[in-house]
């Protein structure tokens, strides 16, 4: 009977040892899977990383007002931007390349992918970059319509100040654009364009010449009903432009240059022809709207001017209106500088705009409204997506 049970007992002893044996087996093999699984999780979180690296880059890269002229040159800004990126061949390192650019008018369609070295893990982000705006939201200087000469100013000390992030000086096409950028570049002035120079899609009036001619009238009507003795209307000859206090509505047909330290003045200032200024430079808060084929600026002075500039000449042809076109071309010369600035300001053109009557085509054409969407905007990304590739 003994023997019997000892015989159960080394039975019941060697399940117990098969079961401690199954459980540590698998104990083993459930390390072994979570220590994959978080090595695996590990390398995707690694991929997407260096995705989003490969984002940054892009994204710096087109917002770099240097590299304007290749917007829609898909291969040469493919190449640009991956020149920059850092591959190991050798190891777990993450490397990042951009994929593709899908170009269309204003925005470019980014697929960035991560991916390691050692194991192929690859990861992938698709984005859309959408370029900052200059709309009937302005930038501190805004050129639109076709340019014949740009000359940047000579000054280190002349500087241009877009608003919230948006471009120093915006304009209607890329040629323009590259004209502008070269010029700046070769003088070592870009540095004092603060937010750079964009090519933008303007909003109403100033996006569309008819529109912006009917804004223009609408101004000159408001001006030439005005009595002589009305503390809001100004003149330019003899120069009475208003002031920060006293701002004032200026109209006026025919070349005009300022001299000496008279460009001085607040409100809406609108020149039907061409502007020259010599002596000190523009003191002038407001939007100052210029039609004529020449904008010059010389002599420098140290002066700040706020608000916006509007350089374009809308023309009818037959039935068809058109920013610079025919005989219209312009040529934009600003020299000199000395210690000047000009900062887009939204409250300075607020302020000017609440200068027209409600009744006026003007004021129901130029909007500008308090949530900041008044200021040329600055680009954004997008629609952003991950996957694998």
């Amino acid at each position: 009977m003994q023997a019997k049970q000892k015989g159960a007992v080394l039975a019941i002893g060697l399940i117990f040892l098969l079961i401690i044996t199954l459980i540590g087996v698998a104990g083993s093999g459930h390390s072994l899977l979570g220590e994959r699984m978080a090595g695996n999780n590990k390398q995707i979180a690694e991929a997407f990383m260096a995705a989003e690296t490969g984002l940054v880059n892009a994204v710096t890269w087109l917002d770099n007002p240097l590299n304007e002229a290749s917007w829609g040159q898909v291969d040469s800004s493919l190449s640009a931007i991956n020149a920059s990126a850092v591959s190991s061949e050798t190891g777990n390192s993450a490397r990042w390349q951009i994929n593709s650019l899908v170009f269309t008018s204003n925005d470019v369609t980014i697929v960035s992918c991560g991916a390691i070295n050692s194991s192929g893990v690859s990861r992938c982000i698709s984005s859309t970059y959408v370029k900052g705006s200059g709309g009937g939201n302005l930038a501190a200087m805004n050129i639109i319509g076709k340019i014949k000469t740009f000359d940047t100013a000579n000054s280190n000390q002349f500087k241009l100040i877009g608003g919230d992030g948006g471009p120093a000086l915006a304009t209607d096409s890329l040629e323009n654009a590259e004209l502008i950028i070269y010029d700046i570049e070769n003088k070592g002035r870009m540095d004092n364009y603060v937010g750079g120079v964009k090519e933008v899609k303007f909003d109403d009036p100033f996006g569309d010449p008819a529109k912006m001619a009917e804004f223009i009238e609408g101004i000159k009507l408001q001006w030439t009903g005005m009595a002589s003795t009305d503390p809001k209307k100004g003149t330019a000859n003899p120069l009475n432009m208003g002031s920060t206090a006293s701002p004032k509505i200026t109209y006026y047909e025919g070349n005009l240059e300022l001299k000496g330290s008279g460009a001085v003045g607040a409100g809406i200032l609108v020149i039907v022809g061409n502007l020259t200024i010599s002596g000190n430079f523009f003191d002038y808060d407001g939007l100052v709207v210029v039609t004529g084929q020449s904008f010059t600026l010389k002599g420098g002075g140290n002066k700040d001017g706020r608000g916006a500039i509007v350089f374009a000449n809308p023309i009818k042809t037959g039935d068809t209106w058109a920013f610079g076109e025919a005989e219209a071309t312009f040529e934009f010369d600003v020299s000199g500088g000395g210690n000047a600035t000009f900062t887009y300001d939204e409250d300075v053109l607020s302020t000017a705009r609440k200068l027209l009557s409600e009744d006026n085509v003007a004021k129901e054409l130029w909007q500008i409204d308090s949530s900041g969407s008044g200021a040329a905007s600055k680009s954004k990304v997008t629609n952003w997506s991950a996957y694998t590739n």
